[in-house]
C-alpha cells in the first residue's frame, strides 16, 4: 500500500515562511529534470497491486530469469522507457516512473495476467504521426510471467533465520503448432501479445513467437511492417 506520511499542521512563523515558499519554488521545478508524467497516469495503490502480483511485492527481485524488479521489467524494455541501470536496484519510485511510461505506449496489455487479476484495463493512445516522417520502431515488452514467490521458511528460535531466496519456476516451452497460412501485417504499437489476442492465435503470444523465428529473435522486439505467419 502507498505509505502518506501525515504531518500534524502548525502555523508557520514569518522567519519560517520566506524559507518555505523558496523550497516550494524549487519543488515545483523538479518535474522539469524528472520523468514526464504520462497521460495515463495510474495511482501508486494500482503499481503496489500489480507488483504485488508480479513478484510478491519484492521491489529489488532479480531471480535470474530474464525479468527484474517488482513490476517484472524485461532490461531492454526498462532501458527503452527511462531506466537506467538494473530495474531490481532502482527504487520503488523509479520503478514506478519507467512503468508510466510503459502504459502510456503499450497499455496493460504489457503485463496481459496481472493487469486482469487486478482490474486494470485500456490500452495505449495512438499518437499522429507525420506521413512524411519514417515511424521509429517501438520496443515492445513482452508479456509478463506471474513469478511465483516462495516464502521464507521458519526456522526454530534459537538458530538464526535465513533469507530464502525465491524459487524460479521452469518454463515450459510452448507447443509447435503448424502455421495457418495466413499472415499479419505489424502495426505501430502492437505487441506479440496483443496480435495473438485479436488474431485468435491458439497458444497465445509464445506460439505466435514460434511462427516466426526465422525474423524475431526477441519477443520484445517487433516493427512495424513486418509480416509475421499466423
Amino acid at each position: 500500500m502507498k505509505h502518506e506520511p501525515r504531518h500534524a499542521v502548525t502555523k508557520p512563523s514569518r522567519g519560517k515562511f520566506a524559507a518555505k515558499s523558496l523550497a516550494a519554488a524549487a519543488a515545483i521545478s523538479l518535474p522539469l529534470f524528472g520523468f514526464a508524467a504520462p497521460a495515463n497516469a495510474a495511482p501508486d495503490s494500482t503499481w503496489d497491486q500489480l507488483a504485488e502480483c508480479e513478484s510478491g511485492g519484492d521491489w529489488s527481485i532479480d531471480t535470474g530469469n530474464g525479468y527484474q524488479g517488482g513490476l517484472q521489467f524485461h532490461p531492454q524494455t526498462w532501458q527503452a522507457h527511462g531506466g537506467s541501470g538494473s530495474a531490481a536496484d532502482a527504487s520503488r519510485e523509479e520503478q514506478i516512473a519507467v512503468a508510466e511510461n510503459v502504459l502510456d505506449s503499450q497499455g496493460w496489455g504489457a503485463w496481459p495476467s496481472c493487469s486482469q487479476q487486478i482490474g486494470a484495463s485500456g490500452s495505449a493512445e495512438p499518437q499522429e504521426q507525420p506521413m512524411e516522417q519514417q515511424q521509429a520502431p517501438e520496443q515492445q515488452q513482452a508479456p509478463v510471467e506471474e513469478q511465483q514467490v516462495e516464502q521464507p521458511a521458519e526456522q526454530p528460535a534459537e538458530q538464526p533465520v535465513e533469507k530464502q531466496q525465491p524459487v524460479e519456476q521452469p518454463t515450459q516451452a510452448a507447443p509447435k503448432v503448424a502455421a495457418s497460412g495466413e499472415t499479419y501485417t505489424v502495426q505501430s504499437g502492437d505487441t506479440l501479445n496483443k496480435i495473438a489476442t485479436e488474431q485468435g492465435v491458439d497458444g497465445g503470444w509464445r506460439a505466435l513467437y514460434e511462427l516466426n523465428t526465422d525474423q524475431i529473435s526477441d519477443p520484445t522486439l517487433i516493427f512495424p511492417g513486418q509480416e509475421l505467419a499466423l
